[in-house]
């Protein structure tokens, strides 16, 4: 598995959706792309959704996966879902 290359992928996805929409936040749609394309690398047991193990393995730095899959991971379940991935994205642009 690439670690840093999908986490530098979706910050870059996610980082171009903000520049686009003028510091809004990424639509929907990026947002979705966005976890789409990591999920196909990081998914291993191709279930749909990102663990937290499987979101911590695209990390090489221990606490940056702990805070980064922890924000992810909206409702605290332990897995990571498209829906929860483009709600927090989209909020990005709107947090100071």
């Amino acid at each position: 598995m690439k670690t840093f290359g999908i986490a530098a992928l979706a910050a870059a996805v996610i980082a171009g959706g903000v520049s686009v929409v003028h510091s809004a936040g990424p639509t929907d749609e990026l947002a979705r792309n966005a976890f789409r394309q990591i999920l196909s690398q990081a998914d291993t047991d191709k279930d749909g959704k990102l663990s937290v193990v499987e979101c911590k393995a695209i990390y090489k730095d221990a606490a940056m996966a702990e805070r980064n899959c922890t924000f992810w991971d909206v409702n605290k379940d332990g897995t990571i879902t498209e829906d929860e991935y483009a709600s927090q994205a989209m909020g990005m642009g709107k947090r100071k």
